[in-house]
């Protein structure tokens, strides 16, 4: 005859821990979930001298300069200021002047394109300060990776505004210590184009 223990309900049984599956191989973090720096990480940071940057330069305004605004962050506002000559400003050196022209810059990202999207509405109802003359969207991503759907929904947002334009994704603009180079020929027919805008509005 076969006696079972009872259980004391007093004593809690340790509890059996689910197993998880293996986290995915990360080509930062491997297969770690997170890392951790030194303990006292930001108090030395802070005890380090940080270089001081110059002011940028002032924009001269003028009947030619164009902005580029970006519809959400990282789109490349800066990487194709940079291409362009000086009447084609960021908007992060400067804010658009009221009634200034710009060019908005999105990326192929369903966010930025639907922010893209609510600024040409905005647009076209006089709730901006300033004027979207066009759209440059910037790709994120290789071709082969964008979805149909994707595609669709940024030939529907390019045809909001004036002209828009097309940008390839250039892997070497995201990387660290890389001057960004205008290499292809649709990124210089992009930067010509946004240089004629500049100068001739259209």
């Amino acid at each position: 005859m076969t006696v079972t223990p009872q259980r004391n309900p007093f004593v809690h049984e340790p509890g059996v821990e689910p197993q998880e599956d293996p986290i995915d191989d990360d080509p930062i973090l491997g297969q770690r979930e997170s890392l951790r720096g030194p303990k006292n990480i930001q108090q030395t940071l802070a005890a380090e001298p940080v270089e001081e940057e110059e002011p940028a330069a002032p924009v001269a305004v003028t009947n030619a300069t164009l902005w580029l605004v970006g519809a959400s962050g990282g789109v490349g506002t800066s990487t194709l200021a940079g291409l362009c000559s000086e009447n084609v400003v960021d908007e992060s050196e400067r804010k658009p002047t009221w009634a200034g022209r710009a060019l908005l810059v999105c990326s192929t990202s369903a966010s930025s394109l639907e922010a893209a999207q609510q600024l040409a509405r905005k647009s076209a109802s006089g709730q901006l300060p300033y004027e979207l003359v066009g759209l440059v969207i910037v790709h994120d991503r290789p071709k082969n990776r964008l979805t149909k759907p994707t595609l669709d929904f940024a030939r529907g947002v390019a045809r909001m505004f004036p002209v828009a334009m097309t940008a390839p994704y250039e892997p070497s603009w995201r990387e660290v210590g890389v001057t960004p180079q205008a290499s292809g020929t649709r990124v210089k027919s992009v930067l010509r184009k946004i240089e004629k805008i500049a100068r001739s509005g259209h």
